[in-house]
């Protein structure tokens, strides 16, 4: 096997709703509507593997993408990774906005036979406590731990928080944290991964 091919760690995931409920519109319109996008981002031991993330904000929907790499350079896709959840409350602060998502599935498809290998053999840290991997075929990890993350079952309710900064976005949670606040709270810092809006 090829040691400089790295097994990425399972970075944020997407999701397919089925039905997204109509929300009132201070809902939909409260967050930035559009697409942002990250810079490719150094992750993983030394931070040897790429990742880059995707954030779709269209009405009362919020779709996200990971894509992981095998390089820092994010030459070689490894894994890929989908979600789509549904904004049941926005509240605008001074600074930031508040939200809440409906989760839905949280997608992982493994795009090369190496990774695929590496799930396999490693069942219960990166392969989500699932056996059976296969290259190119999606499951959904909702519920699982898929070492380091944690991701929350199809239906929980997530707080985050979403600063905006111009043309650039930013979440305290999202795209590598999927997880509410011990005390249920919102986020009260912002990762220091931006996206960049790419287009309305």
């Amino acid at each position: 096997m090829n040691k400089n091919i790295a097994f990425p760690l399972s970075a944020l995931a997407l999701l397919t709703l089925t039905a997204v409920p109509a929300l009132p519109v201070a809902a939909q319109t409260s967050l930035p509507q559009g697409r942002y996008k990250t810079a490719c981002l150094p992750i993983g031991k030394n931070d040897r593997h790429g990742f880059i993330a995707e954030v779709v904000i269209e009405g009362s929907v919020l779709s996200a993408t990971a894509q992981s790499y095998a390089h820092d350079d994010c030459d070689v896709p490894t894994v890929e990774v989908d979600y789509r959840g549904a904004i049941e409350e926005a509240r605008r602060q001074e600074n930031h906005i508040d939200f809440v998502q409906r989760t839905g599935p949280f997608v992982y498809t493994l795009l090369l036979p190496e990774v695929t290998t590496y799930y396999n053999a490693n069942v219960d840290s990166a392969g989500c406590a699932l056996d059976g991997w296969e290259t190119g075929v999606p499951r959904d990890v909702s519920g699982k731990t898929c070492a380091p993350y944690t991701f929350p079952e199809v239906g929980s309710r997530l707080k985050d928080r979403l600063w905006i900064k111009g043309d650039r976005i930013s979440f305290g949670h999202l795209p590598l944290s999927w997880q509410n606040e011990a005390d249920g709270g919102f986020p009260e810092t912002s990762s220091s991964i931006d996206f960049v809006r790419v287009s309305d």
